[in-house]
């Protein structure tokens, strides 16, 4: 950097010489008379040595102080953005074992009510098959008890009957022994 600004100074002078020499010639430009160039020379020098030390002494340092600070508040916003990231993934990462554990506990849960709903409906089912078949085997035996009443009945009924035909068909009452016998004998070949 040095190295550039000097040459470019150098450049400068040269060309001023130049061109302020032509000028001067011609009556141009009172900076540019070689007569007071030396003097111009010497205060463009002490110019430039005040400039660069109020700039080197003040302007840099403030203003690498500035780059400092501002690459110091850089690194640290990257720095919390990474470390808000890894928070963020790892969050995510809890959530999600979480989320599968909640999912597999409701999976259970569920298996398991199931599972006792089954029990339970086949231990209601099968309470209510004991309970249907003890009602069917009453109603059985009282169809059976009622049939065998209708049977007596029918069978007292028939002895009436049948007294009662052969009264009027043989004109005398019939003898209640064989009678009985032979109602006996055709009920049971009806059952």
């Amino acid at each position: 950097m040095n190295r550039s600004v000097y040459s470019l100074v150098g450049a400068t002078f040269v060309a001023s010489i130049t061109s302020g020499a032509a000028e001067a010639a011609e009556g141009g430009m009172p900076q540019l008379n070689f007569h007071d160039f030396a003097p111009q020379l010497v205060w463009l020098l002490i110019a430039f040595v005040v400039l660069y030390l109020i700039m080197s002494k003040a302007a840099v340092p403030a203003i690498a102080d500035t780059l400092e600070k501002r690459q110091a508040k850089i690194q640290g916003d990257l720095d919390a953005a990474e470390k808000a990231s890894e928070d963020t993934r790892s969050a995510v990462d809890a959530y999600q074992r979480r989320l599968a554990d909640a999912r597999e506990e409701a999976r259970r849960l569920t298996r398991e009510r199931s599972e006792s709903d089954a029990s339970a409906a086949n231990a209601r089912l099968t309470e209510l098959g004991t309970k249907l078949a003890a009602q069917v085997d009453a109603a059985e035996q009282r169809i059976a008890g009622q049939r065998k009443q209708v049977m007596e009945g029918l069978e007292d009924m028939a002895h009436d009957v049948a007294a009662d035909v052969y009264a009027k068909l043989a004109g005398n009452a019939a003898d209640k022994g064989a009678l009985g016998a032979k109602i006996a004998v055709a009920a049971k070949g009806a059952r």
